[in-house]
């Protein structure tokens, strides 16, 4: 996928006030135990012929080409099922349209939810799935991690099925590091955030304001809101506590880590995170400006990046460079060991859906045969328990079988050491105060201890909102 795909809205509030702009009496009047609710899984009988609109948030081009690959080919053994399936554009506003599209009575029957379908389950705007899952081919309870299957699940029902997981990891250049005299075997990559620091400070070039080559840049805020709790917990801390249900975003290790992005860039960036985004696209995407990935120009020698990118780093012309490789997450000053986390790739049934049943059958096909397709070219990692494990045929083609073998297995290795991420009930609402807190914070609009704490009370203030509701 690419950045644009990924990215939260850069405003704040603005699933919650969309909910209330929409009215969400309406939407929990059909939830579940709701005076408008009835289960739409008492008849286990597809109808005759069904038309079932599949939608996504975004995607590069590759991801909208194989979704388009996958809903014709479930078409062509399911007659009877007509997908109609649409690739989202303007991902930043997704959640805001599929709300309003859910409360006109006119949303998709199913659709790709890259956040915890949780935030929209106990709102009243998706429908249960457990029923059918107990009489599924894939989709079963025991196909899935407990993991990513706890993303997915409150208050005793299942909102979503966890079909793909990307993890992440370090990438880098090792034709820069070589020519630095830098090692490029993975052993030898930073083990602290102070190695990687330093390491970093051996690319940064600049010629005056503009910066021309770069070791690490901290993402952009909108890019860093999600992976927040990977960072976390590499200094020893946590965003969530998902046990206690409490927010823990200006806890002390938190501060720290900010206090260290901040010197860091004070020390490598001239003080100046908006000149650096001004100089170019500092990951594996373009900007929204249109300017052109860097680490893929071969100017940037090392970036945060997830299992997907074994597809799109070849989704943006012929790279500068052949040969790259990925390694674990150093750790932080008060971090005791690697750790790493994965975006999700939740499939949600909506509210008044028109066609439940059928939309169940396409998810289903989707976590068990749709998904191996899904991986050869986009490697978000499936997992459920019944896909046999392959290896992505694009980077195959690119490195060759071994290379391919070796970094499909390190990103699923990444499932074992991840930390926990996207259980709130209200993580819409928190990545995007994270992502308003991370822009103050990183253009020194104010101090980390200040920012975080406000951003503290307002998430907090706001989960404890909907889990009051939920009585």
């Amino acid at each position: 996928m690419n950045k644009m795909s990924r990215r939260i809205p850069d405003v704040p509030i603005s699933r919650r006030q969309l909910i209330q702009s929409v009215g969400a009496g309406a939407l929990l009047a059909a939830s579940p135990g709701g005076p408008g609710f009835s289960s739409v899984f008492a008849a286990p009988a597809l109808q005759d012929a069904a038309t079932v609109t599949f939608w996504t948030p975004g995607g590069s081009p590759t991801y909208c080409e194989i979704h388009t690959e996958i809903a014709e080919d479930y078409s062509a053994v399911n007659p009877n099922v007509t997908v109609n399936f649409q690739c989202g554009t303007e991902s930043d506003a997704y959640t805001e349209r599929l709300l309003s599209a859910i409360a006109g009575g006119n949303p998709p029957d199913a659709t790709v939810y890259w956040d915890t379908p949780v935030s929209l389950g106990v709102r009243g705007a998706l429908l249960p799935l457990d029923e059918m899952m107990a009489n599924s081919e894939y989709a079963g309870v025991e196909n899935w991690p407990a993991g990513v299957l706890a993303s997915c699940q409150f208050g005793g029902q299942t909102w979503g099925l966890p079909v793909a997981a990307g993890t992440y990891g370090v990438w880098y250049n090792q034709e820069l590091f070589e020519a630095k005299g830098v090692p490029s075997d993975p052993a030898s990559f930073p083990k602290t955030w102070d190695e990687l620091r330093a390491l970093s400070k051996e690319f940064t070039q600049w010629e005056g304001d503009r910066l021309v080559t770069a070791g690490y840049v901290i993402p952009t805020p909108s890019d860093l809101a999600p992976t927040l709790p990977i960072w976390s917990a590499l200094n020893g801390g946590q965003i969530y506590d998902s046990a206690n249900q409490r927010y823990t975003i200006d806890a002390e290790p938190n501060v720290v880590m900010m206090d260290y992005f901040l010197a860091w860039l004070d020390e490598e960036y001239q003080g100046d995170f908006n000149q650096i985004q001004r100089s170019g696209a500092w990951g594996g995407y373009p900007s929204d400006e249109g300017q052109p990935p860097q680490f893929q120009a071969g100017n940037l020698a090392m970036m945060e990046w997830g299992s997907w990118g074994l597809g799109d780093f070849y989704a943006y012309g012929d790279p500068a460079f052949e040969r790259w490789q990925v390694a674990p997450y150093p750790v932080g000053p008060s971090g005791e060991t690697a750790v790493s986390g994965y975006w999700p790739n939740w499939l949600v049934i909506p509210q008044n859906a028109r066609e439940p049943e059928a939309a169940f059958g396409y998810l289903d096909y989707m976590s068990g045969v749709g998904v191996v397709k899904w991986f050869e070219v986009i490697p978000d990692l499936p997992t459920n328990a019944k896909v046999p494990e392959t290896v992505p045929t694009l980077v195959a083609e690119k490195r060759g079988e071994e290379f391919a073998e070796e970094a499909i297995t390190f990103f699923r290795n990444q499932l074992d050491v991840v930390t926990p991420m996207w259980e709130s009930p209200v993580q819409g609402f928190a990545l995007d105060q994270l992502t308003l807190a991370l822009e103050r914070i990183l253009t020194k609009q104010g101090s980390p201890q200040a920012v975080l704490a406000e951003t503290q009370q307002a998430c907090q203030t706001e989960l404890e909102g909907v889990l009051a509701s939920q009585g």
